[in-house]
């Protein structure tokens, strides 16, 4: 890890996680999934604004630093409205591991915006190893279709 980017380990990229203040549930957890061989690398840290941190996280992602990432914040709203204007993004807000799955199926989302406090230690480990099992899922193609024909609409 470096400045509180993540980074590319054996010329593949990693998860991301990133945090808006420590909490330590997310802490245990990465220890967890750590043991378990996960790896998880440190997104951009929080840095002034909450939407410059979410456009830093959300480079991260598009970039290719991160395969995808896992926020913990009080604003899960804020951040994803933020991240989904950055290209190749699908930021989905979640609270329960039911939505996350269903974000990462449906929607192929690479960034997930957990709402916190509230989340039990078992909540958050199975959030993040939702994200890094779900290997990059593409977009879905009518999905992916619909996005393309709203964004060239955008500007009207």
């Amino acid at each position: 890890m470096t400045n509180g980017q993540a980074t590319v380990m054996e010329d593949r990229c990693v998860w991301g996680y990133g945090q808006d203040r420590p909490y330590p549930m997310v802490e245990a957890a990465l220890r967890a999934l750590r043991r378990e061989g996960i790896v998880v690398a440190e997104m951009p840290a929080v840095n002034g604004s909450a939407a410059g941190w979410a456009k830093a996280v959300a480079r991260c992602v598009a970039d290719g630093t991160c395969r995808g990432g896992v926020v913990f914040c009080d604003d899960p709203g804020l951040l994803c409205c933020v991240a989904n204007k950055v290209t190749g993004l699908r930021a989905v807000p979640v609270t329960t591991v039911v939505q996350a799955t269903r974000a990462t199926l449906t929607l192929g989302a690479n960034l997930l915006a957990v709402e916190m406090p509230g989340r039990t230690f078992f909540e958050i480990r199975q959030v993040l190893r939702i994200l890094c099992r779900a290997d990059g899922q593409a977009c879905p193609p009518d999905v992916a279709c619909t996005l393309r024909e709203l964004d060239g609409h955008a500007h009207r």
